[in-house]
């Protein structure tokens, strides 16, 4: 019947795109059945969980298949419906049918969606079903990655003599598509940041240039010295990396390279994964690699005792392959793999063996690192597998130590666009071999599937012209507010308060930005500010907005830090300070005090606690020190922390009976309201019918209300004001 093929970019949709073709076509179209073929099994498992939640609201049955008498079954029953299968297992089915002459399947009418098409629709197994189904098949090709001329692939030669070795030639005209650039400029994916990194396996490039003239006078002795020396130093960095390649120079021996690459990694772990919140893929070539990086990892991270859950997977053999590995390997990696997750599996179990693992993998995978759930995965080490049709996006980097070039690095570095929020503004890829020829294939591949080189969308800007944009932000910001811990001038002022916090988001909008770049430290000169006085600037941003509890999600929530860092490691918080009243404090007479210079000490860390957002508890803390402290109305014997509970509890107490008798309200109700009060949900108060239901209006002493209506309007308005600023202080 005929072929058609549709690009959309990686991560835009392709897979509900594709099940509303099959949808349409299976319910209206007129045709037996629509087929979804994948090339993989965990495509096959992945791509029938997606269906089967995309038409439990659609009037279809999606069916997968896990053997070809169950697809045999399925495509010859008279229900229409979609089926989703291998190209392994169709391949078998077909081979089946023609040895047997079975030709019931060549008159049905089927429509076949293939996934991925730019993958094995070049392999023989392909060839061998469009022939059987060429009478009445029609195939549809969906790929983020299509084969083009400049893939060169080896392709195949049709029944016309014609070389097939372009997806276009495959499946016929381009039915439709859209780019890389048009999906990250519609928001649909993110962009990508790369990093080139040199493990020192050379020192500079002018080393590599010494090593190459070195190398060529040694194999022409008789060319003049100076025109060697001429003709290398002529020579782009590019040029030199692959000369260094051609003639041995440069090589990767892993012996040692793996070490550095793995020390790199979990130096930059807690920053790159922010507090493993995010997780990561490590791709190598080869099983033997995986291997031999997963142990590396073991021992370092046994070494230098950080705790990280890493994990690593590969083809195990099956369907298309026939490579099993040592059945000692599996069951070692499903023991460390139980010892964070909990879950045990065996090796060639039939229902808990290698495929249940790499199944439990893929689903944990997209929960986030091991900072969201100690069960989780923080790092996963894959050679092939997870590279395309894997979706998560918790996964914010990909770790690169192979070649890749053209449709398999757009497909692997599209692992990492998923989007998710502020936290993830893009996705980082670092390379660890060949920095300046992996830079080349990276222009080469966003050249063929989006507009290449700097002009593309697909990369971010780079580090350095980030940080000049940080720099003018913080200029702007401290033109609003020039000294941060004045920041109590602005309070009265609604205009100048209202253009410092507008500045300050601009800045940590921007500092957020930049500290996803795998390069990020922080520094004074080149920010124009010190990180101290970035904090006081949170600080003073935390206590402009605090009586706004609908607080604005468009500030990046990782720089409003709830705990400041001093002198160090130090933190300063209530727990700190009350902490150190302990170890100031001296008994007399059954009761605790501190002298002078302790109190003035006391007075300094409570002012620096205020001066980084936490106004309402370092007033609290000032209260607690000057009422209870100082008087010496604490026993001996008494915990600070309990001491400050208990005050506060009273405090809080107080004020809530205060202002229950002020408004005629049952306290124990408005104190149960407040209890139940969240901050998560500002406009929501509890109880709130039943507070004004309980108004004594005969019992307020100061009326302000001509009647009771007027007055229930009236608290309706101050209980949406002061039970948030109550759990805000007291909390």
């Amino acid at each position: 019947m005929g072929e058609v093929i549709a690009l959309v970019s990686t991560g835009s949709g392709k897979t509900i795109t594709s099940f509303k073709t099959a949808l349409f076509l299976s319910t209206r179209g007129g045709f037996d059945k629509v087929v979804f073929l994948v090339d993989r099994r965990e495509l096959d498992s992945h791509t029938s969980e997606s269906f089967k939640a995309y038409a439990a609201y659609e009037p279809v049955e999606v069916d997968d298949t896990r053997h070809t008498y169950e697809l045999r079954r399925r495509l010859l029953s008279p229900t229409h419906g979609i089926v989703v299968t291998t190209t392994f297992k169709l391949n078998a089915l077909v081979k089946d049918l023609d040895e047997a002459g079975d030709n019931r399947l060549k008159d049905k009418k089927i429509v076949f969606i293939i996934d991925e098409a730019h993958r094995t629709t070049m392999g023989q197994m392909m060839g061998t079903i469009k022939r059987h189904f060429k009478k009445n098949g029609l195939f549809f090709g969906f790929t983020g990655t299509p084969l083009f001329q400049e893939n060169r692939v080896t392709g195949m030669i049709d029944e016309k003599s014609e070389v097939i070795d372009t997806t276009e030639k495959l499946f016929g005209p381009l039915l439709h598509q859209y780019t890389i650039d048009e999906a990250i400029a519609d928001n649909n994916v993110l962009g990508f940041h790369v990093d080139y990194i040199n493990t020192g396996e050379f020192a500079s490039y002018e080393q590599l240039r010494d090593l190459i003239i070195e190398k060529i006078k040694e194999e022409n002795p008789d060319q003049a010295d100076r025109d060697i020396e001429r003709k290398v130093f002529e020579l782009s960095e590019l040029e030199v990396e692959q000369e260094a390649d051609k003639r041995n120079i440069l090589v990767y021996q892993d012996e040692t390279h793996i070490p550095r690459v793995v020390e790199e990694i979990l130096r930059n772990w807690d920053v790159q994964s922010q507090d493993k919140k995010f997780n990561g893929i490590l791709t190598v070539a080869y099983k033997k690699r995986v291997m031999a990086y997963y142990y590396e990892f073991k021992k370092q991270l046994k070494e230098k005792e950080i705790a990280l859950n890493v994990a690593m997977t590969f083809s195990f053999g099956g369907d298309e392959e026939d490579d099993p590995m040592d059945p000692a390997i599996i069951e070692e990696m499903f023991k460390d793999y139980a010892s964070f997750t909990g879950i045990e599996f065996a090796a060639g179990d039939s229902r808990r063996g290698e495929n249940a693992y790499y199944e439990d993998i893929t689903a944990r995978a997209k929960r986030g690192g091991s900072g969201r759930n100690p069960r989780n995965i923080d790092l996963v080490i894959v050679a092939d597998q997870m590279l395309t049709g894997y979706d998560s996006k918790f996964l914010n980097t990909l770790y690169v130590d192979r070649f890749l070039e053209l449709q398999g690095l757009i497909q692997a570095y599209s692992r990492t666009n998923r989007i998710y929020g502020k936290e993830k503004e893009f996705g980082s890829v670092i390379n660890f071999q060949y920095p300046r020829i992996t830079e080349e294939r990276v222009d080469k591949a966003l050249r063929l599937y989006g507009s290449g080189g700097s002009s593309s969308k697909a990369i971010v800007e780079p580090y350095d012209t980030s940080v000049v944009k940080l720099k003018k932000t913080i200029n702007e910001m401290v033109q609003a507010l020039p000294i941060a811990t004045e920041w109590q001038l602005l309070e009265s002022n609604e205009e100048s308060k209202e253009a410092f916090v507008s500045a300050f988001k601009a800045a940590a909008e921007q500092l957020n930005f930049v500290e996803q770049y795998y390069q990020y430290k922080w520094d004074d000169e080149s920010f124009g500010l010190s990180h101290h006085d970035w904090l006081h600037y949170v600080g003073a941003y935390r206590n402009l907005t605090r009586e706004d509890t609908k607080t604005p999600d468009d500030i990046a929530p990782n720089v409003l830090v709830g705990k400041t860092k001093l002198a160090g490691s130090q933190k300063i918080d209530a727990g700190h300070i009350l902490n150190l009243i302990g170890s100031k404090a001296t008994a007399s007479g059954g009761k605790q005090t501190v002298d002078a210079e302790s109190l003035r000490i006391l007075s300094q860390q409570i002012q620096e606690l205020s001066n980084m957002g936490e106004y309402e508890e370092a007033e609290l803390l000032r209260e607690f020190v000057n009422e209870e402290l100082k008087p010496g109305n604490i026993d001996s014997g008494v915990n600070f922390d309990d001491a400050f509970e208990a005050w506060k509890k009273e405090k809080r107490r107080k004020y809530i009976y205060e202002i229950a008798q002020k408004w005629g309200l049952n306290s124990a109700l408005l104190e149960r309201a407040i209890d139940a009060y969240s901050l998560a949900h500002p406009d929501d108060i509890p109880f709130v019918d039943e507070l004004i239901g309980s108004v004594d209006f005969s019992s307020v002493k100061e009326k302000k209300a001509s009647s009771q209506l007027e007055h229930n309007m009236m608290l309706n308005e101050y209980l949406d004001e002061v039970i948030p600023k109550i759990k805000v202080r007291y909390k």
